[in-house]
């Protein structure tokens, strides 16, 4: 190879990355329709696929030997080059795929190698583990002891499968990452390009004001709300963090502390609406229910969440003496409102049409983008645009975000195949099975197994990739035992994001160790302390559903004010102070107090058992801060 290949191949990728979401937007504006082509939806899928593997493998070619560097750029021609091929090919093998066996084999062979390996170097060899266990389970399934044993599939039948059949590689979860979550990844990427970080972060430190810990309330609003955005709680890290932990050091917090309020603010973005990443997009797809549906319910469990994490940086802060950060720059309300009126614009065309006009989500999301795209350029027609808003400032922010979601088409891809494999094989139906008659027996030790299956897949898989394989084995079982399917899904969403947190991984915390120079497990058991509701709101969305919205409204409100008495109770024992200091039998009564208004007592008792213990709940808190505002109140009378 010359010297030139690799800035070309640069180039080449920078160009299919800009592409990418192109394609996505031209499908959902039904473009080729409109100029009256017949194409399927995996045609395009299969493109985008192809352009995706071509970024992957051409990425930092300068830093290739000779040898990688060859071997890369077959593999990136050769993706281009596959996915043309099916966007030819598709409509006649789908049809009539048996017809043409030896073309089937080769392109199921290729479609396998190139996903594998470009899956190996984007999320390492979990999920491709996985995958190859799948395989072998097709060809060997007869050797499988026990209730799983199944039949051996010919290799050719497999790759013939795995090629052309729109339950496999280029199914669903592949046209969900293409023509949905690709839309709102540019969307982000478009809302941070004309200042909506600044924005996020002035609005957070408006809300927050000047009241102890204000640092660490500001980086858990600002991370909140541009994880929302995002998606990806470590890239949501990496973003935000750079600015939130060493604003936190310099007010006084320590470094695993700060690491971990990081981690676990920008973790929760995955859980908060209106966006919250791709698998969000993939639960209404498989439950075939409107995206807002999924938005309502992710309301309140996200809100406790939050409430949670600011409750213990608020009794952190006025435990340890870290008062007011008067340094941090505020802006005036209507300063900030006034720099911040494109991406507020953004976010009403975005809600107006999923709530107001019911639109899908995609299609909402392209209104939004448009107020993004057109209003700076118009601005600079006018001559009062800014130099981030210009056209070129705009292209790089489309390109950034097609670099960005490559990852995430090459995950669903596989995943697709898994899925595939798993109908093909019978295996989906014999583990379903298996864990339905476990769980007929004991239904909350199949939640658990089931927790920590997504905690363990999550070590090594982003969420959505443990999502879709949870959807797809331990979802199915569930509602099949009578859960409501939505209440199923999300308890398997949860458990797939917790691993972002949960040592000894906890990627999100590792990622937020290496900014504050911490102790990575250090921060990881920091993030999974501040954490620790999450662990516990999905087991909430089976045994109490009004949580995700489901139910009256007495028992929303009911659920929803229980679980803030709880939060804080728990929030406060394991801190040990709230106002003032908790002895070691406040703090033992007020986790156990909380504890218990979480648990579903209801089904071991009474139905007024688990009122009194809230309302008991209650009112030691209402008698504690009763005691501490008096305590307070002496305590600066007698210093002044």
């Amino acid at each position: 190879m010359t010297n030139s290949s690799p800035a070309y191949l640069d180039r080449l990728a920078a160009f299919l990355s800009f592409l990418v979401p192109l394609l996505a937007v031209a499908w959902v504006l039904a473009v080729p329709q409109r100029m009256g082509f017949l194409i399927y939806p995996e045609q395009v899928a299969a493109v985008m696929l192809g352009l995706a593997l071509c970024v992957v493998y051409a990425r930092n070619m300068a830093n290739k030997g000779p040898m990688q560097r060859s071997l890369d750029t077959l593999f990136a021609l050769t993706s281009i080059g596959l996915g043309l091929y099916v966007f030819v090919r598709f409509p006649v093998l789908t049809e009539g795929a048996h017809l043409h066996p030896t073309e089937g084999l080769i392109l199921g062979i290729i479609v396998s190698i190139l996903v594998l390996e470009g899956l190996r170097r984007v999320v390492g060899l979990t999920l491709v583990f996985i995958t190859l266990a799948m395989f072998l389970y097709a060809l060997f399934g007869s050797h499988v002891p026990g209730p799983l044993r199944g039949r051996n599939l010919p290799f050719a039948d497999v790759m013939l499968f795995l090629g052309t059949d729109s339950a496999a590689t280029w199914g669903a979860p592949l046209q969900i990452a293409a023509f949905v979550v690709v839309i709102f990844v540019l969307f982000g990427g478009l809302l941070l390009a004309v200042g909506g970080g600044e924005f996020f972060t002035q609005i957070a430190m408006r809300i927050v004001g000047n009241g102890p810990g204000n640092t660490a309330k500001v980086a858990t609003v600002a991370s909140g709300l541009f994880g929302s955005i995002s998606g990806s709680a470590v890239s949501n890290v990496m973003s935000t963090g750079v600015l939130t932990i060493p604003m936190m050091k310099r007010s006084g917090f320590k470094s695993e502390q700060a690491g971990a309020i990081e981690a676990v603010a920008s973790t929760g973005g995955q859980l908060a609406p209106p966006v919250m990443g791709a698998a969000a997009f993939l639960m209404a797809e498989l439950l075939q229910i409107p995206y807002r549906e999924i938005l309502l319910a992710a309301v309140m469990p996200a809100g406790l969440y939050y409430l949670s994490l600011y409750a213990q940086i608020d009794f952190i802060a006025r435990r340890d003496g870290h008062g007011a950060a008067g340094w941090m720059k505020r802006e005036q309300f209507r300063e900030v409102l006034s720099k911040g009126w494109l991406p507020m614009i953004a976010f009403v065309f975005l809600l107006g049409g999923i709530f107001a006009f019911n639109l899908r989500p995609e299609i909402a999301v392209i209104w939004g983008m448009g107020a993004l795209i057109f209003a700076p350029l118009l601005l600079n027609i006018l001559g009062r645009g800014t130099p981030r808003q210009s056209v070129g400032n705009i292209a790089a922010s489309i390109a950034r975000a097609g670099s960005s979601t490559c990852d995430v088409l090459l995950i669903t891809a596989a995943a697709g195949m898994i899925i595939g494999l798993l109908s093909m094989t019978g295996l989906g139906f014999s583990l379903s099975f298996f864990l339905i008659s476990f769980g007929g027996q004991n239904l909350f030790a199949l939640l658990i197994v089931t927790a920590l299956v997504g905690i363990l897949l999550g070590l090594g898989l982003p969420t959505t990739g443990v999502y879709l394989l949870l959807a797809s084995l331990a979802a199915p079982a569930l509602v099949q035992l009578g859960i409501r399917p939505l209440a199923a899904h999300m308890f398997v969403f949860y458990f797939g994001m917790l691993s972002m947190i949960t040592p000894p991984i906890a990627m999100a915390a590792f990622a937020a160790a290496s900014i504050s120079g911490g102790g990575q497990f250090q921060t990881g058991v920091q993030a999974f302390r501040f954490g620790w509701i999450a662990y516990f709101l999905p087991f909430l969305f089976i045994y109490k559903p009004a949580l995700l919205m489901i139910g009256t409204w007495q028992d929303i409100a009911y659920v929803f004010i229980s679980a803030v008495v709880a939060l804080i109770l728990v929030s406060g024992g394991l801190i040990g102070f709230a106002r003032v200091r908790l002895g070691s039998a406040s703090r033992i009564l007020w986790v156990v107090t909380g504890l218990l208004i979480i648990a579903p007592l209801h089904e071991f008792g009474p139905v007024g058992l688990e009122f009194a213990v809230s309302v008991f709940g209650l009112a030691v808190l209402g008698a504690y801060f009763w005691v501490a505002r008096a305590t307070v109140a002496s305590d600066n009378g007698g210093t002044g």
